[in-house]
Protein backbone atom coordinates (compact mmCIF):
# COMPACT_ATOMS: atom_id res chain seq x y z
CA UNK A 1 0.00 0.00 0.00
CA UNK A 2 1.39 3.53 -1.41
CA UNK A 3 0.26 6.78 1.61
CA UNK A 4 0.10 9.86 -0.14
CA UNK A 5 -0.09 12.53 2.72
CA UNK A 6 -0.63 16.08 2.05
CA UNK A 7 2.83 17.46 0.81
CA UNK A 8 2.36 21.25 2.19
CA UNK A 9 5.47 22.63 2.31
CA UNK A 10 5.71 25.63 5.26
CA UNK A 11 7.40 28.92 3.98
CA UNK A 12 9.75 30.79 6.43
CA UNK A 13 7.46 32.78 8.54
CA UNK A 14 7.56 36.96 8.94
CA UNK A 15 6.90 36.80 12.67
CA UNK A 16 10.26 36.96 13.83
CA UNK A 17 10.90 40.22 12.24
CA UNK A 18 8.30 41.98 14.20
CA UNK A 19 9.76 43.55 17.26
CA UNK A 20 6.52 43.45 19.13
CA UNK A 21 4.27 40.62 19.16
CA UNK A 22 1.91 40.83 16.00
CA UNK A 23 -1.84 39.54 16.35
CA UNK A 24 -4.11 39.90 13.70
CA UNK A 25 -7.66 39.50 14.56
CA UNK A 26 -9.08 39.26 11.10
CA UNK A 27 -8.77 39.46 7.25
CA UNK A 28 -11.05 41.06 4.75
CA UNK A 29 -10.55 40.12 1.75
CA UNK A 30 -12.49 40.80 -1.85
CA UNK A 31 -10.05 39.24 -4.38
CA UNK A 32 -11.09 38.52 -7.97
CA UNK A 33 -8.74 35.52 -9.71
CA UNK A 34 -8.64 35.64 -13.68
CA UNK A 35 -8.44 31.79 -14.86
CA UNK A 36 -6.83 32.42 -18.09
CA UNK A 37 -4.55 35.04 -17.12
CA UNK A 38 -3.81 32.99 -13.82
CA UNK A 39 -4.08 36.90 -12.72
CA UNK A 40 -5.42 38.32 -9.13
CA UNK A 41 -6.57 41.74 -7.88
CA UNK A 42 -6.99 41.87 -4.36
CA UNK A 43 -8.35 44.44 -1.72
CA UNK A 44 -7.68 43.31 1.71
CA UNK A 45 -8.87 45.19 5.40
CA UNK A 46 -6.18 43.68 8.56
CA UNK A 47 -7.11 44.44 11.50
CA UNK A 48 -4.92 43.34 14.22
CA UNK A 49 -3.20 44.39 17.84
CA UNK A 50 -0.01 45.80 18.67
CA UNK A 51 1.81 47.30 21.02
CA UNK A 52 1.64 51.41 20.87
CA UNK A 53 5.48 51.28 21.13
CA UNK A 54 5.93 49.17 17.77
CA UNK A 55 7.22 51.42 14.80
CA UNK A 56 5.96 49.26 12.27
CA UNK A 57 4.85 45.61 11.30
CA UNK A 58 6.27 42.98 9.07
CA UNK A 59 3.76 41.07 6.64
CA UNK A 60 4.10 37.61 4.29
CA UNK A 61 3.53 39.58 1.05
CA UNK A 62 5.05 36.50 -1.80
CA UNK A 63 5.80 37.86 -5.28
CA UNK A 64 2.54 40.17 -4.88
CA UNK A 65 2.62 43.41 -6.28
CA UNK A 66 1.16 45.98 -3.51
CA UNK A 67 -0.38 49.63 -4.86
CA UNK A 68 -0.96 50.88 -1.64
CA UNK A 69 -1.40 50.70 1.94
CA UNK A 70 -3.56 53.13 3.97
CA UNK A 71 -5.17 53.30 7.19
CA UNK A 72 -5.17 55.94 9.96
CA UNK A 73 -1.81 54.91 11.66
CA UNK A 74 0.60 54.19 8.41
CA UNK A 75 2.87 56.22 7.80
CA UNK A 76 4.36 54.65 4.95
CA UNK A 77 5.40 51.26 3.35
CA UNK A 78 8.09 49.37 1.41
CA UNK A 79 7.92 45.90 -0.11
CA UNK A 80 11.04 44.25 0.38
CA UNK A 81 11.48 40.55 -1.46
CA UNK A 82 8.43 38.47 -0.10
CA UNK A 83 7.95 40.99 2.59
CA UNK A 84 5.97 44.24 3.29
CA UNK A 85 7.17 46.47 6.05
CA UNK A 86 4.55 49.21 7.24
CA UNK A 87 5.52 51.89 9.14
CA UNK A 88 3.16 52.95 11.74
CA UNK A 89 2.73 56.42 13.21
CA UNK A 90 2.45 57.13 16.94
CA UNK A 91 -0.42 56.28 19.12
CA UNK A 92 -2.46 55.37 22.19
CA UNK A 93 -3.87 51.99 21.30
CA UNK A 94 -3.32 48.67 20.39
CA UNK A 95 -6.17 47.97 17.68
CA UNK A 96 -5.33 48.75 14.32
CA UNK A 97 -7.06 48.56 10.81
CA UNK A 98 -5.18 48.71 7.74
CA UNK A 99 -6.25 48.53 3.80
CA UNK A 100 -3.78 47.07 1.37
CA UNK A 101 -4.84 46.94 -2.35
CA UNK A 102 -2.71 44.31 -4.53
CA UNK A 103 -2.41 42.59 -7.10
CA UNK A 104 -0.11 39.81 -9.12
CA UNK A 105 0.29 36.69 -11.02
CA UNK A 106 0.97 33.79 -7.81
CA UNK A 107 3.43 31.22 -9.33
CA UNK A 108 2.83 29.16 -6.36
CA UNK A 109 0.10 29.15 -3.78
CA UNK A 110 -2.74 29.73 -5.93
CA UNK A 111 -2.90 27.28 -8.99
CA UNK A 112 -4.65 28.06 -12.29
CA UNK A 113 -6.00 25.47 -14.60
CA UNK A 114 -6.81 27.75 -17.81
CA UNK A 115 -7.80 24.37 -19.46
CA UNK A 116 -10.03 23.32 -17.07
CA UNK A 117 -11.08 26.80 -15.89
CA UNK A 118 -10.19 25.67 -12.59
CA UNK A 119 -8.14 27.50 -10.11
CA UNK A 120 -7.41 26.37 -6.30
CA UNK A 121 -4.84 27.36 -3.23
CA UNK A 122 -2.83 24.92 -1.97
CA UNK A 123 0.30 25.42 0.96
CA UNK A 124 1.25 29.12 0.49
CA UNK A 125 -1.54 31.78 1.27
CA UNK A 126 0.81 35.11 1.25
CA UNK A 127 1.31 33.88 -2.65
CA UNK A 128 -1.99 35.38 -3.30
CA UNK A 129 -3.17 37.41 0.02
CA UNK A 130 -0.78 39.58 2.17
CA UNK A 131 -1.16 37.94 5.56
CA UNK A 132 0.98 36.82 9.07
CA UNK A 133 1.75 33.58 7.85
CA UNK A 134 2.77 32.56 12.06
CA UNK A 135 1.52 29.61 12.74
CA UNK A 136 0.40 30.80 15.90
CA UNK A 137 -0.90 34.06 15.06
CA UNK A 138 -4.99 32.83 14.40
CA UNK A 139 -6.93 35.17 12.71
CA UNK A 140 -10.96 34.97 11.74
CA UNK A 141 -11.77 35.10 7.60
CA UNK A 142 -14.11 37.21 5.65
CA UNK A 143 -13.47 36.32 2.00
CA UNK A 144 -15.59 37.44 -0.97
CA UNK A 145 -14.46 36.09 -4.41
CA UNK A 146 -15.42 37.25 -7.93
CA UNK A 147 -15.75 34.47 -10.61
CA UNK A 148 -17.19 33.80 -14.04
CA UNK A 149 -20.79 33.90 -14.21
CA UNK A 150 -21.90 29.82 -13.80
CA UNK A 151 -18.91 28.77 -12.10
CA UNK A 152 -19.00 27.58 -8.52
CA UNK A 153 -16.91 28.65 -5.63
CA UNK A 154 -15.73 26.80 -2.43
CA UNK A 155 -13.93 28.57 0.23
CA UNK A 156 -12.75 28.60 3.89
CA UNK A 157 -15.61 29.27 6.18
CA UNK A 158 -19.84 29.08 5.60
CA UNK A 159 -21.28 30.49 2.77
CA UNK A 160 -23.62 33.39 3.32
CA UNK A 161 -24.22 34.49 0.57
CA UNK A 162 -24.11 35.02 -3.26
CA UNK A 163 -24.83 38.12 -5.28
CA UNK A 164 -24.28 39.54 -9.55
CA UNK A 165 -21.38 41.89 -10.11
CA UNK A 166 -21.83 42.56 -13.66
CA UNK A 167 -21.14 39.37 -15.50
CA UNK A 168 -19.39 37.49 -12.27
CA UNK A 169 -20.78 36.16 -9.27
CA UNK A 170 -19.71 36.99 -5.58
CA UNK A 171 -19.59 34.60 -3.44
CA UNK A 172 -19.44 35.65 0.66
CA UNK A 173 -17.83 33.38 2.56
CA UNK A 174 -17.06 33.84 6.55
CA UNK A 175 -14.93 31.85 8.91
CA UNK A 176 -15.94 33.04 12.84
CA UNK A 177 -13.43 31.33 14.08
CA UNK A 178 -9.47 31.87 13.97
CA UNK A 179 -7.20 29.48 12.15
CA UNK A 180 -3.94 30.47 11.36
CA UNK A 181 -3.44 31.70 7.72
CA UNK A 182 -1.73 28.67 5.77
CA UNK A 183 -5.46 27.17 6.75
CA UNK A 184 -7.70 29.59 4.21
CA UNK A 185 -8.38 28.82 1.03
CA UNK A 186 -10.55 28.85 -2.22
CA UNK A 187 -11.46 26.37 -4.98
CA UNK A 188 -13.10 27.19 -8.11
CA UNK A 189 -13.99 25.36 -11.20
CA UNK A 190 -17.24 24.10 -13.31
CA UNK A 191 -17.79 21.44 -11.08
CA UNK A 192 -20.40 18.03 -10.68
CA UNK A 193 -21.97 18.26 -6.96
CA UNK A 194 -23.11 15.44 -4.31
CA UNK A 195 -23.68 16.17 -0.78
CA UNK A 196 -24.30 14.00 1.65
CA UNK A 197 -25.30 14.61 5.90
CA UNK A 198 -24.39 13.75 9.19
CA UNK A 199 -25.93 15.41 11.88
CA UNK A 200 -26.57 19.11 11.44
CA UNK A 201 -22.89 19.05 9.55
CA UNK A 202 -23.57 19.31 5.50
CA UNK A 203 -21.01 16.80 3.75
CA UNK A 204 -19.93 18.51 0.44
CA UNK A 205 -18.04 16.95 -2.71
CA UNK A 206 -16.98 18.42 -5.86
CA UNK A 207 -15.76 17.23 -9.44
CA UNK A 208 -15.28 18.14 -12.77
CA UNK A 209 -14.55 14.86 -14.26
CA UNK A 210 -17.10 12.49 -11.85
CA UNK A 211 -20.93 12.36 -11.83
CA UNK A 212 -22.38 12.99 -8.16
CA UNK A 213 -23.15 9.37 -8.13
CA UNK A 214 -19.76 8.09 -8.34
CA UNK A 215 -18.55 10.86 -5.53
CA UNK A 216 -20.96 9.61 -3.15
CA UNK A 217 -19.11 6.77 -3.79
CA UNK A 218 -15.81 7.89 -3.45
CA UNK A 219 -16.62 10.16 0.14
CA UNK A 220 -19.09 7.41 1.41
CA UNK A 221 -17.13 6.85 4.79
CA UNK A 222 -16.53 10.94 4.95
CA UNK A 223 -19.39 11.07 7.85
CA UNK A 224 -18.44 8.23 9.77
CA UNK A 225 -14.59 9.51 9.42
CA UNK A 226 -16.41 12.52 10.94
CA UNK A 227 -17.67 11.63 13.73
CA UNK A 228 -14.71 8.66 14.46
CA UNK A 229 -12.80 12.03 14.94
CA UNK A 230 -15.04 13.60 17.10
CA UNK A 231 -15.30 10.68 19.24
CA UNK A 232 -11.37 10.43 19.42
CA UNK A 233 -10.79 14.06 20.51
CA UNK A 234 -13.95 14.49 22.66
CA UNK A 235 -14.66 18.02 20.48
CA UNK A 236 -17.57 18.55 18.23
CA UNK A 237 -16.23 19.21 14.15
CA UNK A 238 -16.05 23.38 14.42
CA UNK A 239 -18.71 24.24 11.83
CA UNK A 240 -21.71 23.33 9.54
CA UNK A 241 -20.31 21.79 6.47
CA UNK A 242 -16.56 20.26 5.45
CA UNK A 243 -15.94 20.21 1.47
CA UNK A 244 -13.94 17.46 -0.30
CA UNK A 245 -12.99 18.74 -3.82
CA UNK A 246 -11.37 16.34 -6.68
CA UNK A 247 -8.82 18.96 -8.20
CA UNK A 248 -5.64 19.21 -9.44
CA UNK A 249 -2.50 17.71 -8.27
CA UNK A 250 -2.37 18.18 -4.67
CA UNK A 251 -4.09 16.98 -0.94
CA UNK A 252 -4.41 19.98 1.21
CA UNK A 253 -6.25 20.20 3.94
CA UNK A 254 -7.71 23.97 4.75
CA UNK A 255 -10.56 25.25 7.04
CA UNK A 256 -13.83 23.09 6.76
CA UNK A 257 -12.17 21.94 3.31
CA UNK A 258 -9.80 20.18 1.35
CA UNK A 259 -8.27 19.59 -1.66
CA UNK A 260 -7.45 15.76 -2.87
CA UNK A 261 -5.59 14.97 -6.86
CA UNK A 262 -8.28 14.75 -9.53
CA UNK A 263 -6.94 10.99 -9.48
CA UNK A 264 -7.39 10.24 -5.89
CA UNK A 265 -11.06 8.62 -6.81
CA UNK A 266 -9.68 5.97 -9.33
CA UNK A 267 -7.90 4.03 -6.18
CA UNK A 268 -10.77 4.43 -3.63
CA UNK A 269 -13.27 2.84 -6.42
CA UNK A 270 -10.18 0.19 -7.36
CA UNK A 271 -10.18 -0.50 -3.37
CA UNK A 272 -12.97 0.89 -0.75
CA UNK A 273 -10.35 0.30 2.06
CA UNK A 274 -7.60 2.70 0.24
CA UNK A 275 -9.45 5.87 1.78
CA UNK A 276 -6.11 6.81 3.93
CA UNK A 277 -5.87 10.32 2.44
CA UNK A 278 -9.46 10.79 2.88
CA UNK A 279 -9.00 10.80 6.92
CA UNK A 280 -5.92 12.07 7.09
CA UNK A 281 -7.13 16.03 5.39
CA UNK A 282 -10.34 15.56 7.64
CA UNK A 283 -8.00 14.88 10.53
CA UNK A 284 -6.65 18.17 10.05
CA UNK A 285 -9.65 19.80 11.20
CA UNK A 286 -8.77 18.88 14.56
CA UNK A 287 -5.27 17.69 14.65
CA UNK A 288 -3.15 20.86 12.63
CA UNK A 289 -5.96 23.46 12.18
CA UNK A 290 -7.52 23.81 15.30
CA UNK A 291 -4.48 22.14 16.96
CA UNK A 292 -1.33 23.55 15.19
CA UNK A 293 2.61 23.75 15.92
CA UNK A 294 3.71 26.69 17.04
CA UNK A 295 6.34 26.16 14.96
CA UNK A 296 7.92 24.00 12.57
CA UNK A 297 10.33 22.56 15.27
CA UNK A 298 7.10 20.60 16.58
CA UNK A 299 5.72 20.27 12.98
CA UNK A 300 5.20 16.16 13.87
CA UNK A 301 2.07 17.54 16.15
CA UNK A 302 -0.20 18.32 12.82
CA UNK A 303 1.07 15.84 10.40
CA UNK A 304 1.78 12.51 12.62
CA UNK A 305 -1.65 13.14 14.35
CA UNK A 306 -3.68 13.11 10.94
CA UNK A 307 -1.63 9.97 9.61
CA UNK A 308 -1.58 8.14 12.92
CA UNK A 309 -5.60 9.24 13.07
CA UNK A 310 -5.95 8.11 9.89
CA UNK A 311 -4.51 4.64 10.69
CA UNK A 312 -6.86 4.43 13.89
CA UNK A 313 -9.54 4.82 11.56
CA UNK A 314 -8.90 1.94 9.43
CA UNK A 315 -8.01 -0.47 12.70
CA UNK A 316 -12.09 1.06 13.76
CA UNK A 317 -13.73 0.30 10.24
CA UNK A 318 -11.83 -2.24 8.88
CA UNK A 319 -10.00 -4.17 11.73
CA UNK A 320 -6.45 -4.96 13.59
CA UNK A 321 -5.22 -6.61 10.39
CA UNK A 322 -5.42 -2.99 8.26
CA UNK A 323 -4.11 -0.54 11.22
CA UNK A 324 -1.23 -3.23 11.69
CA UNK A 325 -0.26 -3.19 8.21
CA UNK A 326 -0.29 0.65 8.42
CA UNK A 327 1.83 0.67 11.33
CA UNK A 328 4.50 -2.24 9.53
CA UNK A 329 4.64 0.41 6.80
CA UNK A 330 5.66 3.43 9.11
CA UNK A 331 8.24 1.19 10.48
CA UNK A 332 9.70 0.10 7.72
CA UNK A 333 10.01 3.79 6.70
CA UNK A 334 11.85 4.61 9.94
CA UNK A 335 14.09 1.96 9.77
CA UNK A 336 14.94 3.17 6.48
CA UNK A 337 15.64 6.47 7.61
CA UNK A 338 17.76 4.97 10.14
CA UNK A 339 19.68 2.96 7.70
CA UNK A 340 20.58 5.76 5.53
CA UNK A 341 20.90 7.80 8.63
CA UNK A 342 18.92 10.17 7.59
CA UNK A 343 16.86 10.23 10.97
CA UNK A 344 16.21 12.77 13.16
CA UNK A 345 14.44 13.64 16.34
CA UNK A 346 10.61 14.31 15.73
CA UNK A 347 11.75 18.22 17.45
CA UNK A 348 14.48 19.36 15.38
CA UNK A 349 14.94 22.90 13.81
CA UNK A 350 16.51 23.88 10.71
CA UNK A 351 13.36 22.30 8.92
CA UNK A 352 13.79 21.84 4.91
CA UNK A 353 11.16 20.78 2.45
CA UNK A 354 12.73 17.28 1.99
CA UNK A 355 11.17 13.72 1.29
CA UNK A 356 13.28 12.39 4.49
CA UNK A 357 12.15 15.68 6.91
CA UNK A 358 8.39 14.40 5.62
CA UNK A 359 9.25 10.80 6.69
CA UNK A 360 10.65 11.61 9.80
CA UNK A 361 7.69 14.02 10.89
CA UNK A 362 4.66 12.43 8.92
CA UNK A 363 5.51 8.40 9.03
CA UNK A 364 8.27 8.07 12.15
CA UNK A 365 5.47 10.56 13.98
CA UNK A 366 2.96 8.17 13.35
CA UNK A 367 4.75 4.79 14.37
CA UNK A 368 5.90 6.82 17.77
CA UNK A 369 2.57 7.56 18.21
CA UNK A 370 1.86 3.76 17.49
CA UNK A 371 4.88 2.88 20.31
CA UNK A 372 2.74 5.53 22.77
CA UNK A 373 -0.20 3.49 22.67
CA UNK A 374 1.59 0.15 23.61
CA UNK A 375 3.72 1.89 26.42
CA UNK A 376 0.06 3.08 28.05
CA UNK A 377 -2.48 0.40 26.74
CA UNK A 378 -5.75 1.00 24.88
CA UNK A 379 -7.56 3.06 27.54
CA UNK A 380 -5.56 5.03 29.03
CA UNK A 381 -4.05 6.03 25.61
CA UNK A 382 -7.22 7.22 23.93
CA UNK A 383 -8.28 9.40 27.07
CA UNK A 384 -4.87 11.12 26.71
CA UNK A 385 -5.90 12.05 23.44
CA UNK A 386 -9.12 13.24 24.29
CA UNK A 387 -7.73 15.64 27.33
CA UNK A 388 -4.97 16.59 24.87
CA UNK A 389 -7.37 17.41 22.11
CA UNK A 390 -10.22 18.94 24.34
CA UNK A 391 -7.47 21.49 26.48
CA UNK A 392 -5.92 22.79 23.14
CA UNK A 393 -8.52 22.93 20.91
CA UNK A 394 -8.00 26.45 19.22
CA UNK A 395 -4.58 26.63 20.40
CA UNK A 396 -1.04 26.36 19.36
CA UNK A 397 0.97 24.18 20.83
CA UNK A 398 4.61 22.45 21.59
CA UNK A 399 5.60 18.84 22.19
CA UNK A 400 6.19 19.42 25.55
CA UNK A 401 2.45 20.55 25.98
CA UNK A 402 1.27 17.25 24.52
CA UNK A 403 3.66 15.01 27.00
CA UNK A 404 1.96 16.96 29.89
CA UNK A 405 -1.17 16.38 29.02
CA UNK A 406 -0.33 12.79 28.80
CA UNK A 407 1.00 12.45 31.51
CA UNK A 408 -2.00 14.20 33.64
CA UNK A 409 -4.66 12.17 32.44
CA UNK A 410 -2.84 8.87 32.32
CA UNK A 411 -0.49 10.23 35.82
CA UNK A 412 2.57 7.93 34.02
CA UNK A 413 5.92 9.81 33.67
CA UNK A 414 6.83 9.52 30.22
CA UNK A 415 10.29 11.93 30.13
CA UNK A 416 11.89 8.75 29.25
CA UNK A 417 9.80 7.31 26.54
CA UNK A 418 9.98 11.57 25.28
CA UNK A 419 13.41 11.53 25.60
CA UNK A 420 14.09 8.25 23.60
CA UNK A 421 11.22 8.62 20.17
CA UNK A 422 11.02 12.49 20.28
CA UNK A 423 14.03 14.31 21.19
CA UNK A 424 16.15 11.89 20.11
CA UNK A 425 17.16 9.85 17.52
Amino acid sequence: MVILASSWTPGASGAGLNEYPLDVTRYTLTIEPDIDKGFIDGTLIINFHVDPKAKSIVLDAGNLNVHEVTGNNVAAFSKNQNKLHIELSGRTQKENEIIIKYDGNPQNGLQFHSETGEAYTVYFTSQWMVSHDSFHDRASLHLNILVPKGKKCIASGELIGTGKRGDKTLFQWRQTYETPSYTYGFALGDFNEASDQVGNIKLNYYSSRLSGEVLKKVFVETGNILQFFEQKSGVSYIQNSYSQILIGRHYQEMSGLSVLHASYASSVLKDSSEIHLTSHELAHQWWGNMITCKNLDHFWLNEAFAVYMASAFNEHKFGVEKYNSDIALYKSIYDDLVERNKDKPLVFTGWEASRDNRHVVYYKGAYVLHLLRQELGDAAFWAGIKSYSQEYFGKSVETIDFQQAMEKSTGTDLDDFFRKWVYEK
